[in-house]
């Protein structure tokens, strides 16, 4: 049965002429030790096939999916730190075989009982730039396990403008390691803060990605790797985000965030979102953000905080309150230089430990208790 199958999956090695092809994708989401999320898009409504196995049987599994553009596969059931392989069927044109679109690989993430891992961090990269194309191709030459999008993945938030500025610069990379991706304000399109914004991510985002069901999708969740727990927020609505969810003491959003950061036994605590607390480059934090927030960061004792918005890299001291604090501050780190016009420091803050105008992406490596 196995010889026929692939047999079958093999009757065609490289696309026939009109057949229908991948027009985007494939890439990987929402991850854990024992599952990921396998999408693409094709350029017409067609069946697909994915088979996949602990590498290097790729032909251990198969799975037909539905005739649609739009296609995606959550993948359960898979071995804990290790290594698959998956292939992509289409069909074959004015022929009843298939043609093998795509193979490629991806790592499960590892337990607690590894405690190690990398990944890499970056944001603000909606730009289709030649800077955001060249780190892209700098980020390929690494292997970490996952990568955190810190938002603005598109300019205009559009899906039509996903492909150059999103999709295409990245597709080596998210066809190998899950992405996490955290909105921004212009994820949420020009009319954010007006009723024509209503229903914008509905139509642009959604559709076309998977994050973990473990908030309220997609704004905002948490995710495990190995010995540590990202959490992903939602900050829109402080900067004007009509449908934002709220983030305010009392919010939904809020209380969900004191209560899994109060339950997280894990080594690490990671906060991931766009807009910043700390920051000296072109935008400050709204105060009624910095009295949100910051509070709830010290009393979980979070161990380091990942934001966007502003196009530089900055890293703080540890502060609490405004003010240097090395025993019971927090360091807040800007990653925003991943390919949209830089930003100059604004201000000079005892608590900046280091500024720097430039284009940038971070990888970062846990190893047990160190980072």
């Amino acid at each position: 049965m196995k010889a026929l199958l692939a047999a079958v999956l093999t009757a065609f090695c490289c696309a026939p002429a009109a057949a229908a092809v991948l027009e985007r994708g494939p890439y990987l989401e929402n991850m854990t030790k024992d599952m990921v999320t396998v999408r693409f898009r094709v350029d017409e409504a067609t069946p697909a096939w994915i088979s996949y196995g602990a590498a290097p049987d790729c032909e251990r599994f198969l799975t037909t999916l539905p005739e649609q553009k739009e296609q995606k596969l959550p993948l359960f059931g898979l071995l804990p730190d290790t290594t698959h392989c998956y292939r992509i069927y289409l069909p074959a044109a004015q022929s009843t075989g298939v043609y093998k679109a795509f193979e490629g690989r991806f790592t499960t993430f590892r337990d607690e009982d590894k405690p190690y891992f990398s990944f890499l961090a970056f944001g603000d990269s909606g730009s289709g730039s030649a800077e955001q194309a060249e780190l892209a191709g700098r980020m390929s030459n690494f292997s970490p396990d996952l990568a955190v999008h810190l938002g603005d993945m598109v300019e205009s938030g559009l899906d039509a403008d996903a492909d150059a500025q999103y999709f295409k610069p990245y597709a080596g990379l998210l066809s190998r390691l899950p992405f996490f991706l955290t909105l921004g304000n212009h994820d949420y399109g020009r009319d954010m803060r007006a009723e024509a914004g209503k229903g914008f991510l509905k139509a642009n985002y959604v559709p076309f990605h998977s994050v973990p069901l473990t908030g309220l999708p997609p704004h905002y969740y948490f995710f495990d790797v190995a010995n540590a727990r990202f959490f992903v927020l939602d900050t829109n609505s402080f900067y004007g985000a009509k449908f934002a969810p709220d983030l305010r003491p009392g919010s939904k959003q809020y209380k969900w965030l004191d209560y899994f950061l109060s339950k997280t036994e894990k080594t690490w605590k990671f906060v991931v979102m766009h807009e910043p607390l700390y920051s000296t480059g072109a935008h400050a934090a709204p105060e009624e953000q910095l009295k949100a927030l910051e509070p709830l960061f010290l009393k979980h004792k979070v161990d380091l905080v990942f934001q966007g918005h502003d196009h530089d890299y900055e890293r703080t001291k540890p502060v609490k309150e405004g003010l240097p604090d090395e025993e019971n501050g927090l360091v807040y780190v800007t990653l925003g230089g991943g390919g949209s016009t830089l930003y100059i420091q604004r201000r000079n803050e005892d608590w900046s430990e280091k500024f720097l105008p430039v284009y940038h992406f971070a990888v970062l490596d846990v190893k047990d208790k160190l980072l």
